[in-house]
């Protein structure tokens, strides 16, 4: 199978890896990279589950954490330790890593950018040339030429926009919940200095006025990783309710995946753990059966579900007061400090969370009791 990868981020950088191994001549398109994109840069238990094994002498770039500082917007913080560490990781530098792992297993890249594609697997380059393959997949980020042309971009009301700057300095890992602005702010210490960021839906809020009430936050409570003069902002986007927000990601000699495949949390925007499994299930199925058309059915029964409930539930999950009463909650009882930790994992999914939080109901009404016993 002669392969083409529009996009050598952590999905086409992933594919190409497996995709070589398996035997498919891969080709790898991308014109800047490694660069640093704009992100958190967080990398979940799961997420780390899917990431290729590192050699010896080439590990992979990245700080470890084991806690989580998860803070209302209204006063109440809770510090959630984690049962295994996530990674936060510089994106020019592990886009990098994943890119050497595909080269090593037989992957080339080549440093040009496509500018056309067809449904038949031609493409052109800016250089002029053509070429065709028998599979063409699109993993080139949000505004993906390939999902352009093939496909339609995602529409805003299914984009979360994603702004902030890198500071120099440290901090421990901080989520805090913005009442008003159905987001959040966040700090992720990686090797060398921290990743400073907020997030929310780019249908509510612009990246503009997203920037000045992070600045504002970050000058009052961490003044020490106030911005200087860059900024980044993106947008990430994600699935609709309908499963067919999923299912129209292949054809017979096309696939979408990462952020091309709008497959991204829709109430969180993490995106890396389904850049990395849509690109192990592609590649599972382009050797199964040679063919990419199998593959959205095979990424709905894997996590879809779980993208879709997310969907559902983003306005009840950012409705006013439900972050407080979260972090409080949780500042009370060792049992919903279990679940947050659990969703900072990536371990408890969004299809089982109300039944683990009804389960947990008991021994938080007792670790309430307790609290107000103690405080007496």
């Amino acid at each position: 199978m002669r392969l083409a990868i529009v996009g050598a981020g952590p999905a086409g950088s992933r594919l190409a890896e497996a995709a070589a191994r398996d035997g498919a001549q891969v080709v790898v398109f991308d014109p800047s990279h490694p660069r640093e994109k704009p992100c958190g840069g967080g990398l979940t238990a799961k997420a780390l589950a899917e990431v290729p094994a590192a050699p010896a002498s080439d590990p992979m770039p990245a700080r470890f954490l084991s806690t989580c500082l998860l803070e209302s917007g209204a006063g109440e913080s809770v510090r959630v330790g984690l049962e295994r560490p996530v990674a936060i990781v510089s994106r020019r530098e592990f886009d990098a890593w994943l890119l050497r792992r595909a080269i090593d297993a037989g992957a080339v890249h080549r440093e040009e950018r496509v500018v056309e594609v067809d449904a038949s697997g031609g493409l052109r380059t800016a250089r002029g040339e053509r070429m065709h393959f028998d599979v063409i997949v699109g993993a080139d980020g949000a505004n993906s030429l390939v999902r352009r042309t093939l496909l339609q971009p995602t529409p805003t009301e299914r984009r979360f926009v994603a702004a902030g700057w890198y500071a120099a300095g440290d901090s421990e890992m901080v989520v805090r919940f913005l009442p008003g602005v159905a987001g959040y702010l966040w700090l992720f210490p990686r090797r060398d200095h921290v990743a400073i960021g907020v997030g929310a839906p780019l249908r509510r809020f612009g990246t503009r006025d997203l920037l000045a009430r992070l600045e504002a936050e970050v000058r009052r409570d961490y003044p020490g990783l106030a911005p200087g003069a860059s900024r980044y902002g993106h947008t990430i986007p994600s699935p609709s309710t309908d499963p067919a927000s999923i299912l129209e990601l292949a054809g017979p000699r096309w696939a979408l995946i990462g952020d091309a495949g709008a497959l991204a949390d829709p109430i969180t925007g993490e995106g890396l753990y389904y850049a990395l499994r849509s690109a192990r299930l592609l590649a599972e199925t382009l050797r199964e059966t040679g063919s990419p058309v199998g593959f959205p059915a095979r990424a709905l029964a894997d996590f879809g579900h779980e993208l879709l409930a997310a969907a559902r539930l983003f306005d009840r999950f950012y409705a006013p007061g439900y972050a407080r009463r979260m972090v409080r909650y949780a500042g009370r009882s060792a049992a919903i400090r279990d679940v947050l930790g659990d969703l900072v994992l990536g371990d408890q999914g969004y299809v089982g969370l109300k039944r683990r939080l009804l389960r947990a109901l008991p021994r938080f009404l007792w670790d309430s009791a307790l609290a107000k016993v103690r405080a007496a």
